[in-house]
């Protein structure tokens, strides 16, 4: 399959203003996000409003574990975007296509792998995570059926971050935004009028990436790459896989070890009851609508500083960071106050239950402050990401979720008469154990002069 040389449908970011070209990169990304996010959360509104506490718990931590369960490869496939982004920075078609075929590889073995993961061991994870008996069925029905689904997830998330690292984040969001709709006209049918609860949950989200992953091709096979792509370069490349690998590894590890940090915490409040366990999905659908903003500057950054060292700017990449930061904390500040002043307003939007509110407003009340100390730490990521740097990555935030978030939410945990509130107080605790971690790592490496000695290190 021969696609067009023409780049008409991507974007160059090593060129033009950096603050015009961020705002205009990242603003669709921002906006997918922001979809993809009501996309994950339209579920536990649905079944906070119309179906029960043990359904609510249920979907809540089967979506941890399988999100769990994907991040691994995705992480592989986000080696395989950066270090497609580098050559594409460099103008080098042809390992361009070479990388571009084996994300596609590495998206059909990673979607077989972890469907088997999810059937062979999906029970076993739930007991291990010691989740409420009650809710067990529901998580185990919604488990079950999404596992069915994960070749078109994986498969958006390939060709979505395929275009991104190419410069083009308008198409993804158009996918995302018409999924949307599917989901949440399923929702109201499976969940509200037939009352399906977790299965019917499932059912919606499914069909839904479906819908996503066949746009998404459509538009591939309409609109073509800005490089020539033949079914030669689709076949395993261990050379191209050898260099994903060793980009995306650390990513992969970093993602990995990082949900498995936020699974312990989940089964501390597991041991809490059903009402707490229902509470902590709430509660992190909330931060996740929270997080949109620095998530998607982060990713953002992550392709301009890719491509910008591909081009030998990586002083454009630094600059696009700092105005990242101040893009996120403009937002986040606000959004944090007001999740102190009114917690049972916005919780109460995802769930009835008056001891699940109760439960979700203190844990909203010191979970929220981790959104403002993301909006540094994101950004941070995105750039070293973008330059190759992702070991640190993973380092820092392995050291944070083991060292300070577990560890401390459990102590807190023990305290007497302790409550979710104490048990939030872990995870912005951790995310300040990043920043400085990240402080240090620049002050030693990149500090005086070092930052314009980056260059491509997976390409040469």
């Amino acid at each position: 399959m021969e696609a067009n040389s023409s780049r008409s449908s991507t974007n160059l970011l090593s060129e033009g203003s950096v603050g015009g070209q961020l705002i205009r990169f990242s603003l669709p990304v921002l906006l997918a996000n922001l979809i993809q996010t009501a996309y994950s959360s339209v579920n536990i509104m649905f079944l906070g409003r119309f179906s029960t506490p043990a359904a609510l718990a249920g979907v809540g931590n089967a979506s941890s574990l399988i999100y769990t369960a994907t991040s691994f490869f995705i992480g592989l496939m986000t080696g395989g975007t950066i270090l497609l982004g580098q050559y594409f920075g460099a103008r080098k078609d042809e390992d361009s296509a070479r990388v571009t075929g084996n994300i596609a590889v590495l998206l059909l073995a990673s979607s077989v792998v972890v469907t088997l993961l999810l059937f062979l061991f999906g029970r076993q994870f739930l007991r291990i995570i010691d989740i409420p008996p009650e809710a067990a069925p529901e998580a185990w029905r919604y488990m079950r059926i999404c596992a069915w689904g994960l070749v078109f997830t994986m498969g958006y998330t390939a060709v979505s971050s395929v275009l991104r690292a190419l410069g083009n984040s308008r198409a993804p969001l158009v996918f995302v935004a018409v999924s949307f709709a599917v989901h949440v006209a399923l929702d109201i049918l499976f969940i509200q009028a037939l009352h399906m609860n977790a299965a019917g949950a499932a059912y919606a989200t499914v069909i839904a990436q479906a819908v996503s992953f066949i746009l998404a091709l459509l538009y591939l096979y309409k609109t073509k790459l800005p490089y020539p792509l033949f079914i030669r370069h689709l076949r395993p490349d261990p050379g191209v896989i050898k260099r994903i690998v060793r980009l995306g590894l650390p990513i992969s590890l970093q993602t990995l070890l990082n949900m498995l940090s936020f699974i312990v915490v989940a089964a501390i409040i597991n041991g809490m009851g059903v009402s707490a366990s229902a509470a902590n999905g709430v509660v992190n659908n909330i931060i996740n609508f929270y997080m949109v903003i620095p998530f998607a500057i982060g990713a953002a950054l992550s392709a301009v500083s890719a491509q910008n060292i591909g081009a030998g700017k990586p002083e454009r990449a630094a600059r696009s960071t700092k105005l990242g930061v101040l893009i996120s904390l403009v937002f986040a500040v606000p959004a944090t106050v007001f999740a102190n002043l009114y917690p049972e307003a916005i919780v109460a939007f995802f769930a009835r239950d008056a001891e699940v509110i109760r439960d979700s407003a203190l844990f909203l009340t010191s979970f929220s402050w981790d959104c403002v100390l993301v909006g540094f730490v994101f950004c941070i990521n995105g750039f070293l990401n973008g330059c190759g740097i992702t070991t640190f990555v993973a380092l820092h935030e392995t050291a944070a979720a083991f060292l300070v978030r577990i560890p401390l939410s459990w102590a807190l945990s023990l305290l007497p008469g302790a409550t979710l509130f104490h048990i939030g107080i872990g995870t912005p605790a951790a995310t300040a154990f990043s920043l400085l971690l990240c402080a240090i790592y620049y002050k030693v490496k990149l500090d005086r002069g070092r930052l314009l000695t980056l260059k491509m290190r997976e390409v040469g």
